[in-house]
């Protein structure tokens, strides 16, 4: 009896040991927040924000290492809006929007 229990569970671990290997790969892990990737368009990509500074009378951000404000100009883009994480802007008479990283968010209130 205790041999065949044994063998049973030898078995069953014997499966498990390799059948889910790639099993495993494949599922998502429950702890990361999903991210649909949206697709980076050539004018979006030649774009980087840094930073971006707001307070009561004025908004400021970082674009390709540069200080900018509303109606500045940067690499033919026209800076449109300056939101809390993301800058809007008009290049080819297209509107394109670049976000912060999460990462590069503060609230100093």
């Amino acid at each position: 009896m205790h041999r065949q229990l044994f063998t049973a569970l030898l078995a069953v671990a014997a499966f498990f040991a390799i059948a889910p290997a790639g099993f495993a790969e494949s599922l998502r892990d429950p702890t990361r927040p999903y991210l649909e990737p949206t697709p980076v368009t050539k004018a979006q990509s030649r774009f980087h924000l840094s930073a971006i500074f707001v307070s009561d009378d004025r908004r400021v951000a970082i674009l390709n290492g540069k200080r900018v404000k509303v109606g500045d100009l940067v690499e033919g883009a026209k800076v449109i809006e300056i939101l809390n994480d993301e800058l809007r802007l008009s290049y080819d008479g297209r509107l394109i929007s670049t976000r912060l990283a999460s990462s590069g968010l503060r609230n100093q209130k």
